[in-house]
């Protein structure tokens, strides 16, 4: 049983201006974030010196501006808190980023389409198993999508035509329909569910024909005659009596070099030779098509064996030659080629744009931003190198998390892996520059319980304290612990447990400075009379 998905992003390309405007300005705290959603884009295209709405995104549909507007009257019917955002509609930068979705959603099905200028076509017939069903599918599809900030509407049906009426005209945003159920689906829906042309439906509402029922019940030789045999052909397609083809999208091949040997060979010179080679084939390809190799995958071809593939990654895209054949030689000389190689390729399997950048000449583009860059890419190779030799899991960075708790603030992650896309908030409260791993006991005198601290013995040693700042609480993320019975009640009283363990009591936190100068972060329990110290201040 045959089983497909129409996709339809009813404000593809607004999207994708709102894409690039906030990608270099990402939100970094939840009003930042709804500050962006403020913001209305329009794309505008000229017609005999006027400016017409070409696109509008949501924001500006739901303020009453249409495409064919005027521009003029387009801009008198936004609110006053509403940010207006417009430019020329740029149709083939559209249907490139359609393409690029396209083979994005290839991880769904091997039959993926676009259907210019804003819908997707995919064939999932027998891709259920895999997905473990087909709901799982347009959830998981769904969810991608929105995540790219992408507004999307999902049908699924037997047959393309059916679910393409369904994803732009149906109640729904994601609907599912049986097989043979085409005809109760599509009957109270508009004609143009049918795809028909604009004339076609305007001829339709002359008569009084609106929705697709009317439509089905009228005698097929009398449409045929009177409105072509078009209507004919889009009538057996929705309700599945006609197949349809799909042309899928094919990927470009990743690019490749290679050199093939008479025979098989364990020469080293030989080897490292033909590697040198095929590294300066490839990395022309790529400066051919500015493009920098973000994984690369040596290939040796062995001749009574399978080839051994060496996968090298890059923290950045890079096309410098002599970065890249410090990787590619690092890893030959740690491959055993006792028994014989037959022959070298090297596969780019994920790449990134590089534009032509002038590092010299000011008068010609060059200056502070290009150095910056030149800088990073520097910066890159050396962390390339560290990786090679101590591998990826021991050369890591720190990236912020969303938490108030100073030990769930911060964690490592791989140099390899991609940055975050949305930047997690950081407290605005100071914090020390260095935190132990582990909070190391401590004894205090204060005046009072709660007052400022006079003495600290830490250390094995009793440190008089010059200065003292604080309290500062913190308590526990009772949301983590808490059931529901405890949720009514007070973040104070909250002491849920959670694996059999108790939900840890409030901290108070003082910085204090030592005899020494130095500043130390030193809370205590709240409840009981424990102190640690947490960090220091270089």
């Amino acid at each position: 049983m045959r089983r497909v998905l129409s996709l339809w992003f009813p404000t593809f390309a607004t999207d994708l201006i709102k894409r690039r405007q906030f990608r270099s300005a990402l939100p970094v705290n939840p009003h930042h974030a709804r500050a962006a959603t403020k913001l209305a884009v329009l794309l505008t295209r000229e017609v005999a010196g006027r400016e017409l709405v070409a696109r509008r995104c949501e924001i500006a549909s739901n303020c009453g501006i249409s495409e064919g507007m005027d521009l003029a009257h387009a801009r008198s019917l936004l609110p006053p808190g509403v940010t207006l955002h417009t430019e020329p509609h740029r149709p083939d930068r559209d249907a490139h980023a359609l393409h690029a979705l396209a083979c994005r959603l290839l991880r769904f099905s091997p039959l993926v389409a676009p259907d210019p200028p804003d819908g997707i076509l995919i064939d999932t017939t027998g891709t259920e198993i895999v997905h473990k069903g087909e709901s799982r599918v347009v959830r998981s599809a769904a969810r991608g999508l929105r995540t790219l900030g992408l507004r999307v509407r999902i049908a699924a049906a037997p047959n393309f035509a059916c679910a393409w009426g369904l994803a732009r005209f149906g109640p729904l945003p994601f609907s599912s329909i049986p097989s043979g159920g085409e005809r109760e689906a599509l009957a109270p829906l508009h004609v143009a569910a049918l795809r028909i042309d604009e004339a076609t439906q305007i001829s339709f509402h002359e008569i009084g024909i609106i929705r697709v029922e009317h439509v089905l019940t009228l005698p097929r030789a009398s449409l045929a005659a009177r409105f072509g045999l078009e209507i004919l052909d889009r009538l057996n397609k929705a309700l599945g009596i006609t197949p349809e083809r799909l042309d899928p999208v094919c990927p470009p091949p990743p690019l490749k070099a290679s050199l093939l040997f008479e025979g098989p060979t364990d020469q080293w010179e030989s080897i490292e030779a033909a590697a040198h080679l095929v590294l300066e084939d490839l990395s022309r390809q790529l400066t051919t098509q500015e493009r920098g190799v973000r994984r690369l995958e040596i290939e040796l071809r062995r001749p009574d064996a399978p080839p051994d593939i060496v996968p090298i990654t890059l923290s950045r895209a890079s096309r410098s030659f002599k970065h890249l054949w410090s990787l590619v030689r690092s890893k030959l000389e740690r491959t055993d080629l006792s028994k014989g190689v037959e022959g070298v390729l090297l596969f780019a399997r994920r790449t990134s744009r590089l534009r032509h950048e002038q590092l010299n000449s000011p008068a010609l583009g060059g200056g502070a931003d290009q150095a910056a860059q030149a800088g990073w890419g520097a910066w890159g190779e050396l962390v390339d190198m560290l990786v090679d030799r101590l591998g990826p899991n021991s050369v890591t960075r720190i990236e912020p998390v969303e938490s108030h708790l100073p030990e769930h603030a911060w964690r490592e992650r791989s140099v390899l892996e991609d940055p975050a896309r949305i930047r997690a908030s950081v407290t605005p409260a100071d914090r020390p520059t260095r935190l132990f791993a582990k909070p190391e006991p401590a004894e205090a005198i204060a005046l009072v319980p709660d007052g400022p601290v006079f003495s600290l013995s830490w250390r094995n040693k009793r440190w008089q304290v010059l200065a003292c700042a604080g309290p500062e609480r913190l308590g526990p993320e009772w949301w983590k612990w808490s059931n529901e019975q405890t949720k009514q009640e007070p973040a104070s009283e909250r002491r849920a447990t959670k694996a059999g363990r108790a939900m840890p009591p409030d901290r108070d936190y003082f910085a204090l400075q030592l005899e020494t100068g130095l500043w130390i972060w030193a809370c205590r329990q709240v409840g009981s009379a424990r102190w640690f110290v947490h960090g220091e201040w270089s």
